[in-house]
């Protein structure tokens, strides 16, 4: 199964690197299609829903009694007396509206919920995608390594077949092109691991086969410190919740204290007299919060000690935000002078010194076994490279996750 995949994966790249999953089509499609991003944002919805519920009356209660029924009948137009009933319950001015206003602001911290969900799946599926595209450049150098490692063992074959070169040569050539096979199907059974996730991501069938392009772009941070900080202060989702259930709580503390002002029962009734003139009778009621010291009073105090908990829940997580603030801008860092040192000099430096070798090995300068060397050399270098891009991007998509916003549209 896995050299199928390896067939496809080789011999369709090249002809379809044109039209590969961009880096942004692949978020996109995120967005629209990620069952958990939905399931986040339904949760938020249904948050929303519940704000009309919370500052809505209570139902009234509608009933008929029947008074002094014969005991001789079971026929309750036999009663003396027949009264209708109404009654509606009407919560202290302002309790109403503090409900409500609580309720918008768990609705809030819901969305703000939502949204670090979506920010965590987004960075799941950027990080996925470097790695898939770090793969896929590795395979290519793996390619190119055993083309140029079986030209090399045929040219040790002509020449161990003429006497001048020792035995050892092919098989050692053959040795490394056999480790290369082997490294191609590792690399070849990462990517599958990677593009089910992908996959599974963007709510992929089973059987796609996800091709990115040859080159894509990387990332640039134009921001200064400073101005990342102040954008995640404002941005950050968690940093959002938490302020939205500090301004909750701070609403729970005033309707906790207004549980100490009394409610309202109105109520009236139609008495049908069938022996006499009919009547009504109205009635308003109040409770009286008579045991405040025990329920009102431990209400307050819950109320202030969640709120105290809360504003000390955000000033953790501003300050922890601060420092992976700090921690992702110095991984961003290394990780651009890395591919900077590797573009600008490891890999020319290396590339040169494999040319100089197959140089020197045309002309019997050195033997075959140090031609191998620089050969590998230089591939190892070639795969450090690209593993330090994925890590740049994944650095950079870190941060972002972090900030709350994507930097490159700042």
């Amino acid at each position: 199964m896995i050299w199928n995949f390896i067939f496809i994966l080789l011999f369709t790249s090249t002809a379809h690197a044109e039209e590969g999953l961009t880096l942004q089509a692949a978020v996109d499609e995120l967005l629209g299609s990620n069952a958990d991003i939905r399931a986040a944002k339904a949760e938020s919805d249904a948050a929303k829903a519940r704000i009309g519920s919370a500052k809505a009356l209570d139902d009234p209660q509608v009933g008929v009694m029947f008074d002094d029924v014969p005991i001789s009948t079971a026929n309750p137009q036999q009663a003396e007396e027949i009264d209708y009933r109404v009654e509606q319950k009407l919560p202290f001015p302002g309790k109403r509206y503090l409900r409500g206003k609580a309720a918008r602001h768990d609705a809030e911290a819901a969305s703000q919920a939502a949204a670090a969900k979506t920010a965590d799946v987004v960075l799941d599926v950027k990080k996925t995608y470097y790695e898939l595209y770090r793969i896929d450049r590795q395979l290519q150098i793996n390619r190119e390594n055993q083309r140029l490692l079986e030209g090399l063992l045929a040219s040790a074959k002509i020449r161990y077949a003429t006497n001048q070169t020792t035995a050892d040569a092919p098989l050692k050539a053959q040795v490394e092109i056999s480790l290369l096979k082997n490294e191609v199907t590792l690399l070849t059974a990462e990517r599958m691991s990677h593009e089910a996730h992908m996959k599974a991501l963007l709510g992929r069938r089973r059987h796609d086969v996800i091709l990115l392009p040859e080159h894509i772009e990387w990332p640039k941070l134009s921001q200064k410190p400073d101005e990342i900080l102040e954008l995640t202060r404002a941005s950050r989702p968690e940093l959002n919740l938490l302020q939205a259930a500090e301004r909750r709580e701070k609403v729970k503390v005033l309707a906790a204290k207004q549980g100490l002002l009394p409610d309202v029962t109105l109520a009236f009734q139609y008495g049908d007299r069938p022996m006499s003139e009919n009547t009504w009778t109205s009635s308003a009621m109040i409770n009286l919060p008579v045991f405040f010291w025990g329920k009102n009073r431990s209400e307050i105090r819950e109320a202030k000690a969640m709120l105290r908990a809360t504003q000390a829940m955000r000033e953790s997580m501003l300050i922890h935000s601060e420092h992976d603030i700090e921690q992702a801008l110095a991984s961003f860092d290394a990780a651009e002078k890395t591919v900077a040192a590797y573009k600008n000099e490891i890999l020319p430096q290396a590339k040169a010194t494999l040319h100089s070798a197959e140089t020197a090995y045309a002309t019997s300068r050195i033997d075959f076994l140090t031609l191998i060397d620089a050969a590998r050399t230089t591939r190892m270098l070639e795969m450090s490279f690209y593993a330090q891009q994925a890590q740049l991007g994944s650095s950079f998509a870190e941060l972002e996750r972090l900030v709350g916003i994507d930097l490159e549209e700042k």
